[in-house]
């Protein structure tokens, strides 16, 4: 069953759209993850379904009703967390949980210092002290406490530290693995959300290019080279007409190579290689794939 449909929705702000004739539905109990750069349309689809904005066209349901009808009770079992959170400055952070625990109807106030505590959150400083990473902290903890069905983060793991991405991640597998909680993000880190989420929208300028099982999106011919040598690699790269390159800190080199591998193999065996791996694209690879493949249909297939 669908715990939020969009139907055939769009959002102008000016003559391009934000967003443009969208369709798709996120069932109860799915982790569902939407992927893109800035400015992608991830946030105007989040804002939509929230009701924070409205759709020029199209229909959006949440929860069985229309998004800008949506009940107070119904609003009270959906756990928010927007990108920038924003809250009064001189407040201190604990007052702003406990005002909107008592506005949400949260009466549990074990289970909020639990999540204050696991979240690291300032509870004694004031707002207006704290970077965006801390006010996010609280909106985690806001989005959280209670008994939510559904939960919506927004940009989901922007400016947090390394434990507190990770810490968010397994509470919100947990939520969704042993209670069932509808879980909806957004954020520009793909190789994280391939990692947690079941579904994955991959967006691009306010359009949709895919939705798709991450095990479906990683099915592909294409893998990832990574290769670890001090030897001079020209020659292999214009044998195999190898165009775009990266290396990182580790000193690894890596490119996606979609020919036969036996080739590549019997060409490496020619070099003094430290180390080779061999791995299947991440789904950051898989979105360029999108996002080439939709700049060739723009460009009538010349690319």
């Amino acid at each position: 069953m669908a715990i939020i449909t969009l139907v055939k929705v769009s959002k102008y702000y000016t003559k391009r759209p934000a967003l443009g004739d969208t369709s798709f539905a996120v069932n109860e109990g799915d982790f569902f993850g939407i992927a893109g750069p800035k400015k992608s349309g991830k946030s105007t689809i989040i804002n939509l379904c929230m009701d924070f904005i409205r759709p020029t066209s199209g229909n959006i349901t949440v929860m069985g009703q229309k998004s800008w009808k949506l009940s107070t009770e119904k609003k009270k079992l959906i756990g928010f967390m927007p990108s920038n959170p924003t809250y009064c400055e001189t407040m201190k952070a604990i007052d702003v949980i406990r005002t909107a625990a008592k506005i949400k109807g949260v009466t549990d106030n074990e289970q909020v210092m639990r999540l204050c505590k696991h979240f690291n959150v300032d509870r004694n400083k004031r707002v207006g002290s704290l970077p965006l990473s801390c006010r996010k902290k609280i909106a985690i903890v806001i989005a959280l406490m209670g008994n939510p069905k559904l939960v919506i983060m927004d940009n989901c793991f922007v400016a947090l530290d390394k434990d507190t991405k990770n810490k968010l991640a397994h509470y919100l597998l947990d939520l969704n693995n042993k209670e069932g909680v509808t879980v909806v993000i957004s954020d520009r880190n793909i190789d994280l959300l391939q990692q947690i989420c079941t579904r994955i929208a991959i967006m691009r300028k306010g359009s949709l290019l895919e939705i798709s099982e991450k095990e479906v999106l990683l099915k592909s011919d294409t893998r990832r080279i990574s290769i670890k040598t001090s030897d001079d690699l020209s020659a292999l790269y214009n044998l195999f007409r190898i165009t775009e390159v990266d290396k990182d800190d580790n000193g690894y080199i890596s490119f996606l190579y979609k020919k036969d591998i036996n080739s590549l193999i019997g060409a490496l065996a020619t070099y003094n290689l430290d180390d080779l791996q061999i791995t299947l694209p991440s789904l950051g690879d898989a979105l360029v794939r999108f996002y080439e493949r939709q700049l060739e249909q723009e460009n009538g297939g010349e690319n």
